[in-house]
């Protein structure tokens, strides 16, 4: 484990409180997103998910598995930030990633559920009161996590789509039990 990362496990605190400092929307890399995490933005926004190809997400496709990541303003900045009175602020806030929603706490592996990691370059590590960490906001990422990769696994590997075709077939289901 490197200096910027300390692992915590079940039962450990860490005294963290957001400073609203942006550091997390503005260091890159750009953030990984679920068929869930699309879903969420695009009903927020208002929009059929196709309009934020592009604009705001894209796919790389990775040993034919399609990855699809939150643009950012010159590979650092998300797309979803402004500074409102000098105040760096999500315009999606209620449905930012989950990755986002999790941070400073990141996952370590789905198959060890029991730990987690923090950044320790955010600058609400170290202030406010001990907290736990989101452990069930972990669990419900682990959860869309496992089922977006289950469910595109077996639209290529099964069903025979093509990797960006099952993409779309897997966020078009997902949006539709969304709306369902």
């Amino acid at each position: 484990m490197d200096r910027d990362h300390l692992i915590l496990k079940r039962g450990d605190r860490i005294r963290f409180r957001c400073r609203r400092s942006g550091n997390c929307c503005t260091s890159g890399p750009n953030v990984s997103l679920t068929a869930y995490d699309i879903c969420r933005i695009a009903r927020y926004l208002g929009v059929d998910w196709r309009s934020l190809r592009g604009r705001y997400i894209y796919a790389v496709i990775a040993d034919m598995y399609p990855v699809v990541v939150l643009r950012g303003i010159g590979g650092q900045v998300c797309m979803f930030l402004e500074f409102r009175d000098g105040v760096p602020t999500c315009t999606i806030y209620p449905a930012r990633p989950m990755r986002c929603r999790l941070y400073p706490f990141q996952p370590v592996s789905p198959g060890d559920p029991d730990r987690i990691m923090i950044d320790l370059k955010c600058p609400g590590v170290g202030y406010g009161e001990e907290v736990e960490p989101p452990w069930n906001l972990l669990e419900k990422y682990y959860r869309e996590l496992r089922s977006h990769y289950d469910r595109l696994r077996k639209l290529i590997f099964e069903d025979g789509y093509q990797p960006l075709e099952a993409l779309e077939k897997l966020i078009d289901d997902v949006c539709r039990e969304f709306n369902g």
